[in-house]
């Protein structure tokens, strides 16, 4: 992660600086990078997580100048759980999350700035897969329930040439996801173990994202048919008013 950080902050240097891009209405921007993941609980959470990565992409669409909408999806990896009681090394479950989100944002700069925040409110799709217990509870059924919630989002895009911008993004989840876990008879515990264990999971995570920016923007000429259309139109609107008035 380090190395991926220092190279990040090198090409943020002001001498990495050139032609600042322009979006526009109707543009589409590409996002690929890595996100790394800081799990967060609430206090009386019973499980823990430790911190992972996974490869990111999205797109975003331009419905305004300043307003877009993306869609964010990445590449998803094995993630344990471990029951914070007993600590890191008493891992209970494993699994693999697929959290496709879309959010809507507002670009806070003009559309031709170097540096461009933003922020996103959206929605969050957790699905679960491969569910697998582990340590104490092996051999029991493991299941994690399906969610849909709130995300919130910050970013910045830094301009680096016409078409390239370096993407710093954060966001904020809070999931109503819960786990369940039956079948314990299977376990060490055997006849004396209960019917069922269900955890509150109470996971906050937090996201923090470092990406490549692609812009793909409408042809010149096409912005440029559209100009001069409006102008046209413009010009057409005065002289029916100027004829109107003199008849």
């Amino acid at each position: 992660m380090k190395s991926f950080l220092v190279t990040f902050l090198i090409l943020l240097s002001p001498n990495t600086w050139s032609d600042n891009s322009e979006i526009n209405k109707g543009d589409w921007i590409l996002r690929s990078g890595y996100t790394f993941l800081l799990p967060q609980f609430k206090n009386d959470s019973q499980v823990g997580m430790e911190r992972y990565g996974m490869p990111t992409f999205s797109f975003s669409y331009l419905m305004t100048d300043n307003l877009g909408i993306e869609f964010l999806t990445g590449i998803p990896s094995e993630i344990d759980i471990y029951n914070k009681t007993l600590g890191e090394e008493a891992k209970i479950a494993s699994f693999i999350s697929l959290s496709p989100n879309a959010t809507v944002q507002y670009y806070f700069k003009p559309k031709d700035s170097d540096l461009r925040p933003y922020i996103g409110l959206g929605l969050i799709y957790s699905s679960f897969h491969k569910e697998k217990s582990l340590g104490i509870l092996s051999g029991a059924n493991f299941k994690l329930k399906k969610s849909l919630d709130p995300i919130f989002q910050a970013g910045l895009d830094y301009v680096i040439n016409e078409k390239i911008s370096l993407n710093l993004d954060v966001r904020k989840l809070k999931t109503s996801s819960g786990a369940s876990v039956t079948e314990l008879h299977r376990t060490i515990m055997g006849p004396y173990a209960p019917e069922r264990i269900d955890y509150e999971m109470g996971m906050q995570p937090l996201t923090l994202s470092f990406n490549f920016t692609w812009l793909f923007d409408k042809p010149k000429k096409i912005r440029e048919k559209r100009a001069l259309k409006e102008r046209v139109t413009l010009k057409d609107k005065r002289e029916i008013l100027r004829a109107t008035r003199e008849f």
